[in-house]
């Protein structure tokens, strides 16, 4: 990527991986850290790097090379969930530095579950299918493939949305939003 004139490697992770930052990256990878809010992570995203460790090292990415994003996703809601996206980008506003902030652009991608992921994580991780999985506020859609996912139902996730983008634009208003869905 680094010899092709307009390629770019982009990709996002929940992983952090130090031996990446002895790449030569010339700003020619994108990388997304994923992230949610602390309490709603040690539910659902079990087996990943912890969501501190993520926003730990984004600015070591950034003086490495590399051209640092973030993806807001799974954005799922639950009884608090303003309040803990706010603690989130509390903490990014904290820890990251001005080149870093200067830089920086956001995904917003709200949840999207389906039927038989719900069936396997019933057996093997029930409490996170207490949030995944609600059905008086998520409505059928079909994949390309035909594949049963739920979403959040039409209005009450366009409420969600313009939340989520006004959440972002007050509390990290450098950061430029990609999209958000």
């Amino acid at each position: 990527f680094k010899e092709i004139p307009d390629a770019k490697l982009t990709f996002a992770t929940k992983f952090v991986n130090r031996q990446m930052l002895t790449y030569d990256p010339q700003l020619k990878t994108r990388v997304r850290f994923s992230l949610m809010p602390h309490k709603i992570s040690r539910l659902v995203d079990v087996r990943t790097s912890p969501i501190s460790d993520r926003i730990d090292i984004m600015n070591d990415f950034v003086d490495a090379g590399y051209e640092v994003n973030l993806n807001l996703s799974p954005v799922i809601y639950y009884q608090g969930w303003v309040e803990d996206w706010i603690v989130l980008f509390d903490e990014l506003n904290d820890k990251l530095n001005e080149k870093t902030k200067q830089q920086l652009k956001c995904e917003i991608i709200f949840l999207t579950h389906n039927d038989l992921l719900h069936e396997v994580n019933k057996g093997w991780h029930p409490k996170a299918e207490q949030v995944l999985w609600v059905p008086e506020l998520q409505e059928v859609k079909y994949s390309q493939t035909g594949g049963k996912n739920v979403r959040y139902k039409r209005g009450l996730k366009s409420e969600l949305v313009t939340i989520m983008v006004d959440l972002v634009k007050n509390h990290l208003p450098y950061c430029g939003i990609r999209y958000a869905f």
